[in-house]
């Protein structure tokens, strides 16, 4: 007598090793705000430095982020969001470009490009 094997008639694929990604929760952001800043560009020297307030902010709440020709910065407090973009008056050297964050007070510096740093010398007849 032979045994037979039942089939069940439909499959149940279970996924056991499916990973959630959990996020965090942002909070919900009551205020945007402009924050005070300063800029000195000086075409003299082909530098510049700046400084942007941002009270109560912790480090890792900071976002920068710069191209040649403009900056955007986005930091965020409890329900505070602070939110700055502008564009550079030159176009600057984003090597050169430094920000150090302390105590609430965010300060930038770098150099211009220089505008004939890729010129060619032309030999006159």
């Amino acid at each position: 007598m032979a045994i037979e094997e039942k089939k069940p008639d439909t499959i149940v694929q279970e996924n056991v090793h499916e990973i959630e990604e959990k996020k965090e929760k942002e909070p919900e952001i009551w205020y945007r705000v402009r924050p005070h800043h300063a800029f000195d560009f000086d075409p003299c020297t082909g530098e510049f430095e700046g400084e942007v307030e941002l009270p109560g902010v912790a480090r890792e709440h900071v976002k920068l982020r710069v191209i040649p020709e403009l900056y955007e910065l986005r930091a965020a407090r409890e329900h505070t969001l602070f939110t700055l973009a502008e564009y550079f008056p030159y176009e600057i050297d984003v090597d050169s470009f430094k920000a150090k964050y302390e105590h609430g007070l965010l300060l930038i510096s770098g150099k211009f490009k220089d505008p004939l740093a890729g010129a060619v010398d032309i030999k006159l007849s």
